[in-house]
C-alpha cells in the first residue's frame, strides 16, 4: 500500500470515522476511470461495479445517448434556472411534460431539485404548506417505516427509519414517528385481517388523524432490499385516503427502472400523492431529483384565492443539463423491451447467484425485484450477519474485482441496468470466490 499521508489530503467525504479512512486509505484505488458496468482504479485495476457507484449509475458509464444531449445542450444553453423570473428553460418544460406522460395519472405536476434528500425534505413541506393553506396548521405531523431511509438532511434524517442517525444528529424534527416495517405475515388481499397495518392505524390514532399530515414509505426499503406486498402498500393507501392523509412515495432508488418500472408503485396499482425520484433519473450523470405532486394537491395550492407561492428551490433547479440528461434517460428507459428486460436480467442473475453459491454455508438466498437484489448472508445457525461481517465479505469482493453495497445480514446488489448476461455469472463468480476466500480464512 503507497504511503497515506492524511495531512496533505484535503478532500473531506464519506460517512466512514476520519480515523479509520486515514489508516486503510490506498490512493491506489482511487478511481480514474469508467467503462460499461466496470470502473478503473489508480493502479490500473478494473472492477465489475455491483453498486453503481451510490445505487443510481443505472445506464453505465458509457451511455452515450446521455452524454450527447449533455454536450448538445452545452452548446446551446449551458445554464439557467427555474426557481425565479417566469423564465424557465425550454428543456426544462420539455422534460416535465415527458416524465408526466410516462407517470401514471394523476402525477402530472413536477419540481424539479438536485438530490433525494431535497426532494423527500419538500415532499413533507409541500404537505405541511398544503395543510397551511386549507387552515390546518397543527396537521404536522409525518409517519416513516423503521428501516426506511429517506436522506440526510435535516428532516430527512428525522423521517428516516434509523435510530442511530436520530441520536447522531439530534435534535430532530420532533413531529416524525415510525413504525415497524411489516414482518410478511399477513395473508393478502383475501385473507387480511387489518393486522398488517395495525401499527399505522394505532399511531395515527396516538397522534391523532387529524395532525398527521403525511406517510412516507419506499416501496423496497433501500437499507435491507425488503421488498414491501403490493397488498401492504395498497392497504396503507387506503388507511391514509380514509383520514384525508397524504400518501408519499419515495422511488429515490426504486425508480427510474430499477425494479424494472418507471415506479414501484405502479405495479402494485397504487397512485401516491407525491413521487420523489432520484438517483436513475438522470442516470448518475447529473445531480438531479425530482418531486412528482398529483392533480388533486396541485390544484388546491394554484387555485386564485392562494397568493402565496410555495417557498422552496434552490439556484441550480431544473439545471438544463440535468434536464437534457433526464430527457435522455426517459428516452432509452421507455424504448420497447428495455424495462421488460431489467427484470429478465434481474431473474438471470438470481440463477446466476444461486447456481454459483449453492455451495456456500452463507449463503440463504436472493431477495428483491428487478435488479434490485440482496443476498441474504446466515451463520450455521440461522442468524444473519453482523453488519461487521458483511463490510469484511465488501472488502474481499472488492480485492476480487468486484464493488458492492453492504448492510447487517445482507450484501445488496445493485448493477446498471444494462448489466450484459456474461457479466452477470462474472458477478455471481467473484462473490463466490470473496465468500470462499473469507470461509477459509475463518477455518
Amino acid at each position: 500500500m503507497p504511503d497515506f499521508d492524511g495531512r496533505t489530503y484535503h478532500l473531506w467525504h464519506g460517512v466512514t470515522p476520519w480515523a479509520d479512512f486515514v489508516r486503510t486509505a490506498d490512493p491506489d484505488r482511487f478511481l480514474t476511470e469508467g467503462r460499461g458496468s466496470h470502473v478503473r482504479d489508480r493502479a490500473g485495476r478494473w472492477y465489475l461495479d455491483a453498486r453503481s457507484s451510490m445505487w443510481h449509475v443505472t445506464l453505465g458509464y458509457s451511455c452515450e445517448p446521455v452524454k450527447a444531449a449533455m454536450r448538445r445542450q452545452l452548446d446551446t444553453l449551458p445554464t439557467s434556472t427555474v426557481l425565479r423570473f417566469e423564465q424557465p428553460p425550454q428543456v426544462a418544460v420539455d422534460y416535465a411534460a415527458a416524465l408526466a406522460a410516462a407517470l401514471p395519472a394523476p402525477l402530472n405536476h413536477v419540481r424539479f431539485g438536485s438530490t433525494g434528500t431535497q426532494m423527500t425534505e419538500q415532499a413533507v413541506m409541500l404537505s405541511r404548506f398544503y395543510r397551511r393553506m386549507h387552515g390546518e396548521p397543527d396537521r404536522c405531523h409525518a409517519i416513516g417505516l423503521y428501516g426506511s431511509y429517506h436522506g440526510s438532511g435535516p428532516l430527512a434524517t428525522a423521517l428516516s427509519g434509523v435510530p442511530v442517525m436520530h441520536d447522531y444528529s439530534a435534535p430532530v424534527d420532533s413531529h416524525v414517528g415510525h413504525i415497524p416495517r411489516p414482518d410478511g405475515s399477513c395473508g393478502g388481499d383475501a385473507d387480511c385481517d387489518g393486522s398488517c397495518v395495525r401499527p399505522l392505524v394505532e399511531l395515527i390514532d396516538r397522534i391523532g388523524a387529524d395532525l398527521v399530515t403525511a406517510v412516507i414509505v419506499e416501496p423496497v426499503l433501500g437499507t435491507y432490499v425488503q421488498q414491501l406486498t403490493g397488498h401492504y402498500l395498497r392497504r396503507v393507501t387506503h388507511e391514509c385516503r380514509t383520514r384525508g392523509i397524504h400518501v408519499i412515495a419515495d422511488e429515490v432508488t426504486t425508480g427510474m427502472g430499477r425494479t424494472g418500472a418507471l415506479t414501484a408503485t405502479e405495479r402494485v396499482d397504487i397512485v401516491p400523492d407525491m413521487v420523489v425520484l432520484g438517483k436513475g433519473i438522470s442516470a448518475g450523470y447529473f445531480p438531479l431529483a425530482a418531486l412528482v405532486v398529483a392533480d388533486s394537491i396541485f390544484d388546491a395550492l394554484a387555485a386564485p384565492e392562494h397568493r402565496l407561492s410555495f417557498p422552496n428551490g434552490s439556484t441550480s433547479d431544473g439545471h438544463p443539463l440535468g434536464m437534457a440528461a433526464g430527457l435522455a434517460v426517459l428516452d432509452v428507459l421507455t424504448a420497447p423491451g428495455f424495462l421488460a428486460g431489467v427484470d429478465e436480467t434481474g431473474r438471470r442473475l438470481a440463477d446466476c447467484l444461486a447456481a454459483e453459491l449453492s455451495d456456500v454455508d452463507a449463503f440463504g438466498g436472493v431477495q428483491g425485484a428487478g435488479l434490485m437484489l440482496a443476498v441474504d448472508l446466515v451463520h450455521d445457525d440461522g442468524t444473519p450477519w453482523t453488519a461487521g461481517e458483511t463490510d469484511r465479505l465488501r472488502l474481499a469482493c472488492a480485492d476480487n474485482g468486484l464493488l458492492t453495497s453492504y448492510a447487517p445480514g445482507i450484501l445488496p446488489l445493485l448493477p446498471p441496468l444494462t448489466l450484459t448476461d456474461d457479466e452477470c455469472g462474472e458477478l455471481a463468480a467473484k462473490l463466490g470466490t470473496a465468500l470462499r476466500d473469507i470461509a477459509k480464512a475463518s477455518a
